[in-house]
């Protein structure tokens, strides 16, 4: 943005918002040119509006004015689609952060995109409710971010991710106009599914100002079981033998030696219930509302593991402290192996579930001829898997490795079926690898959805598509 852009648009923004709401210093502006990649990209303007009129209205001169419009939540993002590449504005929604409704009767509710996830949580199980899709960094993470990215994490593998429980969204477009869609009836499929099509849209159609979701029931009753193994594709095995009995866990989580050692690190409260000499770790939670049931779910996980080649120790969860002990491990996992200090790469691969054993032990393979460190964990129960490269810090050979091993990986999951990312989003870190999954065709028919939504290209420029498709 040039000078004279930028002084004409903040003479104007000040005629509807006040001087707290708009950022232009650069010690200001810092806190919003990062997220969880670590990467930087300085705004020219940050700007903190309240409400959708108030978004509406800086769409509209920023549509005006040509200029680049980047959409920020809790920058958790680990794709980097929250980071203003072309500088431009930054337009920060933290401070709609309103739970507007909640509708027990028909176990709905109503939040502005800055709610955090935790703060949902917290609210809704006073009336003994959750809603499904809760991703790890949920003491940060908001409602907005979620949709942007359609957010999955542990529960997945039996509630489903955020797509499955948004119901309807307001949006502003790129030119200011205000649209709702969708609404609050389960059933509606009175032409084409906008809701689907801006869920995970990574923020480059619209932004999400309101969003309307189900929830449901909070579980009356969780078993959480740990098994540690001597070897990491034995692991991936067990994944697929549980779900090969018939059970349906709530979640199942893997990680390997290097993230297990590292929470060993990071976590040192943790050490009693962390085996350092185990080369993989699975964690299974099951959940009900029958007693009964819950713990018969829970014993036949129990034998299988125990009767399971490669199953050094598996036990259960004490009681419902242990069991958030357990499961602050696997949370944790990523910022404990950020606190090596080192540089890193993240890819966060995707493959149909029976495929996981294929896809680990072919990482595994890959792995064993270079120099960079690797640590696989992620949710084994939907066949998602994160693989965090790690090298050191100014090494170009070892940044050059790294970045050879992570196309390696990302071809190896395409050829098994599976796909790029299946959380995280494409952003800016994977984009210039969609040509291994999507044709010409279906990125041009991509170009067109955005043109028709974004014509001027000022919303979230420099995300999902590669750089020579424009």
């Amino acid at each position: 943005m040039d000078k004279e852009s930028v002084d004409v648009f903040i003479n104007q923004i000040r005629g509807f918002l006040k001087e707290e709401q708009i950022i232009t210093d650069k010690d200001g502006m810092s806190h919003f040119c990062y997220d969880a990649t670590e990467m930087r990209f300085m705004p020219d303007i940050v700007l903190l509006p309240c409400s959708s009129e108030e978004v509406s209205k800086i769409m509209k001169l920023a549509s005006r004015l040509d200029l680049p419009v980047t959409p920020q939540g809790g920058r958790t993002g680990l794709s980097g689609g929250a980071l203003p590449v072309h500088g431009g504005l930054v337009l920060s929604l933290l401070r709609m952060n309103k739970i507007l409704e909640i509708d027990q009767k028909n176990m709905q509710i109503v939040v502005e995109p800055g709610v955090i996830a935790e703060d949902l949580q917290i609210e809704l199980k006073k009336y003994n409710l959750f809603f499904p899709p809760d991703p790890s960094s949920t003491v940060e993470s908001t409602l907005g971010g979620n949709v942007a990215e359609n957010a999955g994490y542990t529960r997945a593998v039996k509630y489903g991710v955020t797509r499955d429980y948004v119901l309807g969204l307001e949006a502003v477009l790129p030119d200011g106009e205000i649209i709702n869609i969708g609404g609050r009836t389960v059933k509606n499929v009175t032409g084409y599914d906008l809701v689907a099509l801006l869920i995970g849209s990574e923020g480059t159609l619209a932004i999400v100002t309101k969003i309307i979701c189900k929830v449901l029931p909070r579980p009356a009753i969780r078993k959480t079981c740990i098994m540690y193994l001597d070897d990491l594709g034995a692991a991936a095995d067990l994944v697929v033998t549980i779900f090969g009995a018939g059970i349906l866990p709530c979640a199942i989580e893997f990680m390997d030696s290097m993230s297990i050692n590292c929470v060993a690190d990071y976590l040192p409260t943790a050490e009693s219930l962390i085996r350092r000499d185990a080369e993989a770790l699975v964690l299974v939670e099951v959940d009900g509302n029958h007693e009964i049931a819950t713990d018969y779910e829970a014993r036949r996980i129990m034998d299988l593991s125990k009767g399971f080649s490669g199953v050094i120790e598996a036990k259960y969860a004490e009681n419902d402290e242990q069991a958030e002990k357990l499961w602050r491990i696997r949370r944790d996992t990523l910022p404990a192996l950020k606190a090596k200090g080192k540089d890193h790469l993240e890819a966060d691969v995707v493959v149909p579930r029976y495929r996981l054993p294929f896809l680990v032990r072919a990482i595994q393979e890959s792995v064993a001829t270079k120099t960079v460190k690797v640590a696989t964990f992620g949710h084994a129960g939907d066949g998602n898997l994160h693989v965090t490269i790690q090298y050191r810090k100014r090494n170009f050979a070892e940044l050059e490795e790294a970045n050879e091993l992570l196309g390696d990986i990302y071809r190896k999951a395409i050829e098994m079926g599976g796909k790029l990312t299946g959380e995280h989003g494409v952003g800016i870190t994977a984009k210039d690898y969609m040509k291994i999954q999507m044709s010409p065709a279906e990125i041009a028919l991509m170009k067109r959805i955005k043109y028709a939504f974004d014509p001027k290209g000022i919303l979230n420029p420099g995300k999902i598509f590669p750089e020579e498709s424009g």
